[in-house]
């Protein structure tokens, strides 16, 4: 990882980095070592940190999911509400896929890195989505990414 990148992974709560470690464990013991995609696996949640989201944050947002399905993806369409203000923490939960990228891609790492730390949260396959990538097929670094998430 680049030294630049070190500080997101340093800034995180301590679970959040127990998590990340986690998931670059079961990668590993999955046979991957592709360096980008432990890359992701580092610094996939980095967002949340920035967004102060909390372990109330985190539940409130399953429950919300619970009775608004679609919750998720109508607050990653809102605009930033004002960081000080209740609802930024989960704006921010929403839409850290893509902010975790944004600060990844800011840190210098690998492109492929920040593809899958935008796309993390993702959901389905399709034709599109089955993008090679010369080290590999995207749809299936990522699949692995989300099944080590889910798992940890």
């Amino acid at each position: 990882m680049p030294a630049a990148a070190w500080p997101l992974f340093d800034a995180m709560p301590l679970n959040d980095q127990h998590h990340s470690l986690a998931v670059v464990r079961a990668l590993h013991a999955a046979g991957h070592d592709e360096p980008a995609l432990l890359q992701a696996a580092l610094l996939h949640d980095a967002a949340k940190s920035t967004g102060r989201v909390t372990l109330f944050h985190r539940v409130a947002v399953v429950l919300i999911k619970i009775v608004w399905p679609g919750w998720t993806t109508r607050m990653a369409q809102t605009p930033a509400p004002a960081r000080g203000s209740l609802g930024y923490p989960f704006w921010a939960h929403a839409n850290h896929p893509q902010l975790g990228a944004e600060m990844a891609a800011a840190a210098g790492c690998d492109p492929l890195a920040v593809t899958l730390i935008r796309r993390h949260q993702e959901t389905g396959t399709g034709a599109a989505e089955r993008e090679q990538t010369g080290r590999g097929d995207i749809a299936l670094l990522l699949a692995d990414l989300q099944a080590a998430d889910d798992a940890n």
